[in-house]
C-alpha cells in the first residue's frame, strides 16, 4: 500500500508540474509578443515550445485529476444507488477505464519509442523535435493507467477511492 500511496503522490506532483507549464507558456507568449512589438523580432521556436508545454499541461495532469477524483462522473445516479451496487458499479467503470486507457498507453508508448528512435522533427520556420511531446503523452497515459489500477485495487479491498485512509 505504501507503493500505491507513493505513486499517488507522484501523480499529484505531475499535476503541479503541469500547472507550472501554464506559467512557462505565459512567460514565453508575453516575451514573444513584447519582442515582436518592440523590436519586430519574434522568439524563434516560441510557438513550437508553447505547443510542447501545452501537451505537458494536458497530459501530465491526467493522473493527478484521477487521483483527486476530479474527473467527470455520474454521481447523480451513483449517489442514489445502494452502497453495494454503487461500489460494484464504481469498480466496473474503473476496470473498463483501466482497459481502455491501458490500450491507449500501450500504443502511445510504441509511438513515442518510434519517434524517439528516428528523432522525429517538425518542419517549418524552425525545426522542432516532436519526440518529447509524444513521450509526454505516453507518460501521461501510463500514469493514468497506473492510477486507475490503484483505484481498482482500493475498490477491490473495500476502500472508498475518495478516502483511501
Amino acid at each position: 500500500m505504501k507503493l500505491l500511496r507513493a505513486l499517488e503522490r507522484f501523480n499529484i506532483f505531475m499535476g503541479v508540474a503541469s500547472g507550472v507549464a501554464i506559467f512557462l507558456i505565459t512567460l514565453i507568449v508575453v516575451a514573444d509578443v513584447a519582442l515582436r512589438a518592440l523590436f519586430r523580432q519574434p522568439i524563434p521556436g516560441a510557438t513550437e515550445l508553447s505547443t510542447l508545454l501545452m501537451v505537458a499541461l494536458v497530459y501530465l495532469g491526467l493522473a493527478s485529476v484521477q487521483t483527486t477524483k476530479s474527473n467527470f462522473r455520474m454521481e447523480v445516479l451513483i449517489n442514489y444507488l445502494p452502497s453495494g451496487i454503487a461500489r460494484i458499479l464504481n469498480l466496473l467503470t474503473t476496470l473498463i477505464a483501466l482497459v481502455a486507457i491501458s490500450i491507449i498507453a500501450w500504443y502511445t508508448t510504441l509511438e513515442a519509442l518510434h519517434s524517439l528512435s528516428v528523432k522525429e522533427m517538425s518542419y517549418g520556420a524552425v525545426s522542432f523535435p516532436i519526440y518529447p511531446a509524444r513521450t509526454i503523452i505516453a507518460i501521461g497515459f501510463v500514469l493514468l493507467a497506473l492510477q486507475l489500477l490503484i483505484d481498482a485495487v482500493f475498490l477491490l479491498v473495500g476502500h472508498d477511492t475518495k478516502d483511501k485512509s
